[in-house]
């Protein structure tokens, strides 16, 4: 049996109908399962589904049976009771189970008398082709009961499956664990099999859930028990080895391949368990990219779309990083990235979120922190990651930085009065050494840091190093809705700008690089000199490049002319307002009364990338003309309980909207122009150059102050009257083109047709880039309330960038009744916002139509 095969055996079980367990080859069991957390059994959906509706609603149980080492070593049986309380899906009430069952097809499955089960270790990054993998499950295939093991490898992946060749997975493995066998983590859950290779469901698929509002809060808990579990066993003294050391010895946390050790990812992970999570994918993927330019000196935006929820999936991302090196190659500088984002996180969290994590888990967290700096390589990051450290005010750190003993503990440079040193050479206190004794993870005593090389050995950089908190760089205006900033101090987890001495108590800016003199050597007793002329030579410490000012995302949809009658649509992110990720498309596209519907994961996934500290990923729709009253302000990320009730009374719907308390918090259930700003872009346009008159009237409506006219050229009381045509071949142009530049066309109608139609494609020719409109139909004699409301507006905002708070507000104020008719108020409010490309093109991909066939054909 190799080492693998024991170390998955005790977490491996089998599922069944509720008996005693004991059975052997004639046992019924319905697939295979493993714990990832104590109590918890990971399976597939439609495994537990074998039991029937009522087991897939954790109405009936279901056994689990598993193994367990003895003090002789030898393997007993250990039974229990399962309750399903995750089933993704879950069948629909009255209907048969799915054959085959859906993805994601996994299940969470409470598991009674199993809270001191060994557990795997999920994978908490993407495998790549020919990853070599072992699979697990119980079999009866030769007749006899029994865990089965085999090696293939991964093929790649289709749609949402992970593909598996040189072994397929035969009856009952389902459910089982799929292992990479280069770190030692589960990758996938067996599903099946096709002719020619097995399928997996991928571990990130687990991940997935935690957005479910169903299975979101349980998910959520497994993970952070699976993360606490592993580092418990950190410091339980037992005769087996934990996936941890075993990890440590695989190829693929080899030295050379990161300078993060297991035992300080598991660590770190145990911490981040106890924090509150992200708000979001924008929270984590930002501050990553903040912590790589820091080390590597450059902002290079992934291509591929990075959603992850979790802060371990956050630090996943950055192991194995390099500098940029010319050729490839580079130094590896992964430790320094994890460091520095553990201390973001910290420093984050103490000052957004201190009241929902302990003070005291939050205290240990950046004491741990300041531990490892202290134990680097490079006495630089420590200073660097100090700074960060210095910015969480809660009481959790006490004015010290990682140069000496952490929390400000007094007593001497090797602690406080009292300290005792633990296995590793670190001397905690008291309190700090009751947690290690007892397998709390509640402090986990620091680890001694891989002498890896790092960014900070580079040269230094020619010119004078940046100064803390400098303010940002002058660059061009913000986005829509970017919030504005009152310097790096307003932000809590504003980034501290590591120019040269790497300390608050910077000099100047202009003083130029500083030549530093490290610590003095702190021979501590039973530890290491981590400091002093022999480990840290005098150096000059480079400076290194502050996080970017215009780190904002933002999200583009575009939907172009139909072809069949149905729209390609594509969503992509655009960082900083030039470099693009795609997030999903479709060039077959959908029709016009689909397009809500079909883009609603599409753009809440976007979303959650694009929303990250106090900004709102804005929403630019590029349309052709025709679509210009889609009602993508008035779109839902999530239906609220008036659209999940249809055909009620409407006092069941009023009842409904009053149990509904997820409802009344979750944002996704507003509408999207209520939170954030939408407008409207013209996707033609933006496919050619753009006109002088184009650039000339942006930078009217830019500067301001904006006048407001009409789209159709007649005085604003005169309105439209109902069914009013365009005359000539352009009727509208001679007065559109007359206005003075900062002038905006307001037009009390739909513009998908008829005049409104005519008149909108005069204003684009004739360049205007900032038009209103109503979108819905209503009654004539109500323009005259409309155009002065817009007026209003246009005064408020007083240019271009002004605009989207009040239209904001606008929308808020019409989106209730009462108050609407209470100030006058009228209309669906529509606007293109419409700025020359004249930063890198995003607008000016090419929308391919559909294969010269009907739909479906």
């Amino acid at each position: 049996m190799s080492a693998f095969d024991e170390m998955v055996r005790p977490s491996l079980a089998r599922i069944g109908a509720p008996g005693d367990g004991y059975a052997t080859d004639r046992d019924s069991y319905w697939g295979s399962g493993f714990f990832i957390a104590p109590g918890w059994l990971l399976t597939c959906a439609h495994v537990v589904g074998k039991g029937g509706a009522a087991v897939c609603r954790g109405e009936s149980a279901l056994s689990v049976t598993w193994q367990e080492r003895t003090a002789d070593g030898a393997w007993e049986p250990r039974g229990g009771t399962g309750t399903a309380v995750v089933v993704a899906p879950r069948p629909e009430p009255g209907r048969p189970a799915p054959d085959p069952w859906p993805f994601p097809d996994l299940a969470l499955v409470r598991v009674t008398g199993a809270d001191a089960v060994r557990c795997l270790w999920l994978g908490d990054r993407e495998a790549g082709p020919l990853t070599p993998l072992g699979l697990y499950g119980w079999s009866v295939q030769t007749g006899e009961l029994g865990i089965r093991q085999g090696s293939g490898e991964l093929a790649g992946s289709d749609a949402r499956a992970l593909l598996l060749t040189g072994i397929l997975p035969i009856g009952g493995l389902s459910g089982g664990p799929v292992l990479d066998l280069r770190h030692g983590s589960v990758i996938g859950v067996i599903k099946g099999r096709r002719r020619e290779e097995g399928v997996a469901v991928p571990v990130t698929a687990l991940y997935e859930l935690l957005d479910s509002r169903e299975a979101g809060r349980a998910v959520r808990e497994v993970l952070r028990a699976h993360d606490l579990h592993h580092a418990s066993l950190l410091d339980a003294p037992s005769p087996y080895p934990h996936w941890t050391a075993v990890q440590a010895t695989l190829a693929g946390h080899a030295p050379s391949v990161s300078g993060v050790t297991t035992e300080l990812r598991t660590r770190l992970y145990g911490h981040l368990a106890h924090l509150p999570p992200p708000a979001g994918a924008g929270e984590v993927v930002h501050l990553v990219e903040d912590v790589k330019e820091q080390v590597r000196g450059e902002r290079l935006p992934s291509l591929m779309l990075r959603n992850v929820r979790t802060w371990r999936e956050g630090a996943a991302l950055l192991y194995g990083l390099r500098m940029l090196d010319p050729g490839g190659g580079g130094t590896l500088v992964d430790l320094d990235a994890v460091l520095l984002y553990a201390a973001r996180v910290a420093r984050r969290t103490a000052g957004e979120h201190a009241g929902e994590v302990e003070t005291g888990r939050l205290r240990a967290f950046t004491e741990w922190i300041a531990g490892q700096a202290a134990g680097h390589r490079h006495w630089a990051v420590g200073e660097a990651i100090g700074a960060l450290l210095e910015g969480a005010e809660t009481g959790a750190m006490s004015g010290s930085r990682p140069g000496g003993p952490p929390g400000g503990m007094s007593g001497g440079p090797c602690g406080p009065s009292g300290g005792v040193p633990v296995s590793n050479g670190v001397v905690v206190t008291p309190a700090q050494d009751v947690a290690a004794q007892s397998a709390e993870v509640d402090v986990p005593t620091p680890v001694g840091a891989v002498d890896a090389p790092s960014a900070f050995d580079a040269p230094p950089t020619s010119g004078p190093p940046a100064a803390l908190d400098a303010p940002p760089t002058p660059g061009p205006p913000a986005a829509l809705d970017a919030p504005p900033t009152s310097g790096p101090s307003a932000a809590p987890d504003a980034p501290a700008t590591l120019g040269a001495p790497f300390a608050v108590d910077a000099p100047s800016s202009l003083d130029g690089p500083a030549a530093v003199d490290p610590p003095p050597t702190v021979q501590c007793p039973g530890t290491a000199s981590l400091t002093g002329p022999a480990a840290r030579p005098h150096v000059t410490v480079p400076s290194l490049r502050a996080p970017s000012a215009d780190t904002r995302t933002d999200v583009l949809v575009k939907i172009g002319p139909a072809t069949y009658g149905r729209h390609p649509w594509s969503v992509q992110l655009i960082y900083g307002g030039q470099d693009v990720t795609p997030v999903d498309g479709d060039d077959r596209g959908a029709r016009a009364e689909e397009l809500a519907l079909v883009l609603r994961e599409p753009l809440a996934k976007a979303l959650n990338q694009g929303d990250h500290g106090e900004h709102l990923a804005a929403i630019e729709v590029f349309l052709p003309r025709k679509l210009f009253d889609l009602p993508v302000d008035d779109w839902q990320l999530f239906p609220g309980p008036r659209a999940a009730t249809a055909g009620q009374a409407v006092e069941d719907v009023e009842d409904v909207e009053d149990d509904e308390d997820d409802d009344f918090v979750d944002e996704r259930a507003l509408p999207l122009g209520m939170r954030r700003t939408v407008v409207v872009r013209d996707i033609r346009r933006n496919g050619l150059p753009p006109s002088p008159e184009w650039r000339r009237r942006w930078k009217g409506v830019a500067r301001g102050p904006l006048v407001h006219g009409t789209l159709h050229g007649r005085p604003a009381d005169e309105g439209h009257p109902p069914g009013a045509r365009a005359g000539g071949r352009f009727p509208y142009y001679g007065a559109l083109s007359a206005m003075s530049d900062a002038s905006v066309p307001v037009y009390c109608g739909p513009v998908g047709s008829g005049e409104g139609y005519a008149a909108m494609r005069d204003a684009l020719r004739s360049g205007h880039a900032v038009v209103l409109w109503r979108r819905d139909l209503h009654d004539h004699d109500e323009c005259g309330d409309f155009h002065r409301q817009a007026a209003d507006l246009l005064g408020l905002a007083g240019h271009a960038d002004g605009l989207h708070g009040p239209v904001r507000d606008l929308r808020i104020r019409l989106a209730d009744p009462e108050t609407a008719r209470a100030h006058g108020l009228r209309g669906k409010i529509a606007v293109l916002v419409d700025p020359p490309p004249d930063r890198t093109p995003y607008g000016t991909e090419s929308m391919r139509p559909p294969p010269l066939a009907a739909p479906g054909g």
